[in-house]
């Protein structure tokens, strides 16, 4: 699905904890299953979804709708900024920063699957409860320092879809020269549309400065709904 848009949580839960176990081949299993039907289902050249975003940030609650059967640069579409519909002008200027978003991406960028989060050799189940069960892992992100990351996926018990990834740090990052990050945490949640597992919401909080004296504290919420498949998925 090409055109997500991954929001860089809050809260890291661990359910019923049990001694640190190096997965089992089955579980491994279900979780290379799980994310391998979710890239399948987010893969642009197998499935089209139409859908509606929200962006929450501290100054801006954005809805934007995405069609991807209409060509790259005009995929995206501006619904409302903080309530209000938007003026001739401002849809200007959006359709222009799409083009420019686009050109970016091809000139500089790649599409992250969501299992390059992941290291998945290093997944250790912790333990389950009535609904989920749950692993910890490795996080995979080269711009900052996994060493000082953690990361825990939860899968459902019942049809062992990926139900949510938490990824936070341990310890101070430096992604940039001057950049101190004491605080960051990501969460990702999914939730079957349609019949397919897809991103239902998520959440990024980061907290820290820049040159010393600029606070980078901000909270970023992304959900998405009103998923519609736009052609018949193959199978």
């Amino acid at each position: 699905m090409k055109g997500f848009k991954v929001a860089l949580l809050v809260g890291f839960s661990f359910v019923c904890y049990n001694a640190n176990a190096v997965v089992s081949e089955e579980p491994q299993q279900w979780v290379d299953q799980a994310f391998s039907d979710l890239n399948s289902n987010n893969d642009g050249t197998k499935v089209l979804w139409q859908y509606s975003q929200q962006t929450v940030m501290p100054d801006m609650t954005r809805i934007e709708q995405f069609n991807a059967s209409l060509p790259e640069t005009e995929r995206w579409s501006l619904v409302s900024e903080n309530g209000d519909t938007p003026g001739k002008k401002r849809l200007t200027e959006y359709r222009e920063r799409q083009q420019d978003l686009h050109q970016d991406k091809d000139e500089t960028s790649y599409e992250l699957a969501f299992s390059d989060l992941i290291d998945l050799s290093t997944l250790v189940f912790v333990g389950e409860d009535d609904n989920n069960m749950s692993f910890t892992f490795t996080p995979n992100i080269d711009e900052l320092d996994n060493n000082v990351l953690a990361g825990v996926l939860y899968l459902d018990k019942t049809s062992k879809h990926l139900r949510k990834i938490l990824i936070r740090n341990t310890d101070e990052l430096n992604p940039a020269f001057s950049v101190t990050l004491t605080k960051f945490e990501l969460e990702l949640s999914f939730d079957v549309f349609e019949g397919l597992v897809m991103p239902a919401h998520t959440s990024t909080t980061i907290m820290g400065t820049a040159a010393i004296f600029r606070s980078l504290d901000s909270v970023q919420t992304v959900t998405y709904s009103d998923y519609k498949i736009l052609n018949n998925p193959q199978t």
